[in-house]
């Protein structure tokens, strides 16, 4: 059964078949001379020119709810994501939000377009800064044209309250252009909150571990020094088996310890004017058993014009060790490890260098995870608790500074790390790094 024509259709025909068609019964009429051919033309073209038109106008029209459905599909998709969605153009203004993202800041669609979504959303660190436009996902994705992830600052909903935000933004390209920007979010509140809760249990473990540890170094030495008697020579091999492993559960049950207390912000940072060159020898000097065990000999270059520096020694003196103690075992006898101290900018970068058997390339994005360790330092070095890098990560970045690496499979690694040359804040806290 045909279609039914709509108004406009049914107008349309009537022009090019109607009319025609009283011209043609005027002819016949009035028999005015010269006409019948002419009109007889017309007449079957605009026959023909009124179904072509029709048919078109039927695929016009299929064509429009065919988008039409499409646009409703999706919408009902982005409506049905329990994730809040944010299309903006390249000025960073807002073209689209989706019903949940209009739920979570508390806006509606038509209230925020053509707005910027840094003014519609806010967005604070955990201190309650306001985070600048430059450095948010959304604008740092229009400068450089990658997708960024964020997870650690919170949206400011319309009446004040706020939310912890994990977000990730990716550019809308077009011809190799940067058009706009497409960012999901999601609040994460709940899952901060089970972090904290098993941070804190971590916490309160290992505090508790401490004690009857301390207690068992405190027998072990006691045996080896005889203060209980002269031990049998396999007595004392025992002994000393049983202290250095009691020694490693020392030093796993710290590491925990001082990771659950930076993530829960009760390190006490107490910044001092120090020497950078200073604390490096120190930790050299700790270290010096097992570089005269590996036959290294460590270069230490400072750059003379850098003073004195305001820093919390404890902490920087953490993620010396653990960079350098990870070179020392991860080199092969006679190898190299340096240390190089520079200035640039308003940063003093910190580079530390050795001629290992490096990361390999597949365990590179995880080198600073918890408790991941790269298969081949499994291979050489049993003994690690994968925590080292991530407890360096988290002090340099509590510090303001950053860090990252390069490293090629049997070549080496060289780590880099900054700190603000106008020195670390202070901050109040319950305990300090090595208490």
């Amino acid at each position: 059964m045909p279609e039914k024509l709509n108004r406009f259709e049914a107008v349309w025909v009537f022009g090019l078949l109607v009319i025609p068609t009283l011209m043609l019964i005027s002819y016949w009429i009035f028999r005015i001379e010269n006409w019948g051919i002419a009109l007889g033309l017309i007449f079957i073209t605009n026959i023909l020119f009124a179904f072509l038109t029709i048919r078109s106008l039927r695929q016009l029209r299929k064509s429009r709810d065919l988008l039409r459905l499409r646009a409703e599909k999706d919408n009902a998709l982005l409506g049905s994501l329990g994730e809040g969605i944010v299309v903006t153009d390249k000025n960073g203004d807002v073209e689209m939000i989706n019903k949940q993202a209009g739920e979570m800041i508390g806006w509606s669609l038509s209230e925020v377009v053509g707005k910027k979504w840094y003014e519609v959303a806010p967005l604070q660190n955990e201190k309650g800064e306001v985070i600048p436009p430059e450095k948010r996902a959304t604008q740092t994705v229009l400068s450089k044209g990658k997708p960024v992830y964020s997870s650690v600052n919170y949206y400011v909903r319309r009446d004040g309250s706020r939310f912890c935000v994990g977000t990730t933004a990716a550019p809308v390209v077009v011809d190799g252009k940067t058009v706009g920007v497409i960012a999901v979010f999601r609040d994460i509140t709940r899952e901060r909150e089970i972090d904290r809760a098993k941070t804190e249990f971590v916490s309160l473990a290992s505090h508790q571990l401490r004690t009857p540890l301390s207690a068992i170094k405190w027998y072990a030495e006691m045996l080896l020094n005889g203060d209980a008697g002269q031990l049998m020579a396999e007595q004392l091999e025992f002994v000393k088996f049983i202290s250095q492993s009691n020694e490693r559960m020392i030093e796993l049950v710290n590491s925990l310890l001082n990771i659950s207390r930076i993530e829960l912000g009760r390190i006490r940072v107490e910044p001092v004017l120090t020497d950078l060159g200073e604390l490096v020898s120190q930790v050299l000097k700790d270290l010096e058993v097992k570089i005269m065990a590996k036959k290294l000999m460590p270069v230490v270059s400072v750059n003379p014009q850098i003073g004195k520096i305001l820093i919390d020694p404890k902490l920087i003196r953490q993620v010396y060790l653990n960079l350098l103690s990870n070179a020392i075992k991860y080199t092969p006898e006679g190898g190299m490890v340096s240390v190089i101290i520079s200035a640039k900018d308003d940063e003093i970068v910190s580079q530390v260098t050795d001629s290992g058997y490096g990361i390999p390339k597949k365990d590179q994005v995880k080198i600073f995870e918890r408790f991941f360790r790269a298969s081949n330092a499994l291979k050489v070095e049993a003994d690690g608790t994968g925590l080292g890098l991530y407890l360096v990560k988290a002090i340099v970045e509590s510090s303001s500074g950053k860090v990252w690496f390069e490293s090629e499979e049997n070549k080496g690694t060289t780590f880099w790390f900054t700190l603000p040359a106008a020195g670390t804040p202070a901050k109040d806290g319950d305990v300090s790094i090595d208490s």
